[in-house]
């Protein structure tokens, strides 16, 4: 069994609307509309163990997952859902010690996700135009203890990049399409690219301008629908509301064009 040590990252649970990604800091405070926790009441309890804020109410310490990303970062921009960062992921083949390149940062969810998945001896090429989107992105990288693990730079990936050898590029931009010329020379040979787009106009445009490029094949496109049920004795049934339509990925290999 192991328990919270200063410097560890924890996930204060309090309901599903309430959930802290929290570094735990000797002198600080988590301060919540059920109350406060100070930081150092965490230090020295179990994980799976659970804590009092001072209004009383119980407070869960657990191991955060990838998914707790999504709804306990900062947003300023919209993310892309565990739903499909995860088939993303899964798809781009990404492993252990791999290379990878991302363009937008935005608000960094993808990008934590990418870092873990790389591990220590891999590294996330992170690109982004907005300053306060890598900002966001490297303060949350930091808490998370995986700076080490990303490069973050002011760039746009419509320009040639400067780095090449890449295992896989995953692209959350509006226009992906004015991006294949740069993608495809950082990319290796067989490497994948993965786009993110919300409207079916933006998969066509992609598709038929990687078809049209000629580097690239086995280019599919995709839409992920995820839906939880709620369970009661004698009443388990769907959800009423569901997150439905979040984007379109559009996947493809690098091939090496004679």
């Amino acid at each position: 069994m192991s328990s919270v040590k200063p410097g560890d990252v924890v996930l204060v649970y309090i309901d599903d609307s309430r959930k802290f990604v929290v570094k735990a800091t000797p002198g600080k405070i988590l301060g919540t509309d059920k109350g406060f926790i100070k930081h150092e009441d965490l230090i020295g309890r179990l994980y799976g163990e659970s804590v009092v804020t001072s209004q009383g109410v119980k407070a869960i310490l657990l191991h955060p997952l990838r998914h707790d990303y999504s709804s306990t970062v900062r947003r300023i921009t919209q993310i892309i859902y565990p739903k499909d960062a995860s088939l993303m992921i899964y798809y781009s083949g990404l492993k252990p010690g791999g290379i990878a390149g991302e363009a937008g940062v935005g608000s960094g969810v993808l990008t934590l996700s990418l870092a873990e998945i790389v591990g220590e001896n891999g590294l996330v090429y992170g690109f982004d135009v907005n300053e306060k989107a890598l900002e966001n992105a490297r303060a949350h990288l930091e808490i998370h203890g995986l700076s080490s693990r990303v490069r973050l730079i002011k760039h746009d990936v419509r320009e040639p990049l400067g780095v090449t050898g890449l295992d896989a590029f995953f692209l959350d931009m509006p226009d992906p399409w004015n991006a294949l010329d740069s993608v495809y020379q950082a990319v290796k040979p067989a490497g994948t690219v993965l786009a993110y787009v919300p409207t079916v106009n933006q998969v066509e445009k992609t598709v038929l301008s990687m078809e049209r490029h000629g580097g690239f094949a086995d280019i599919h496109a995709y839409e992920t629908l995820l839906r939880e049920y709620s369970v009661e004795e004698g009443a388990t049934r769907p959800h009423t509301l569901m997150v439905g339509h979040t984007g379109f990925i559009v996947f493809a290999r690098k091939i090496v064009v004679s």
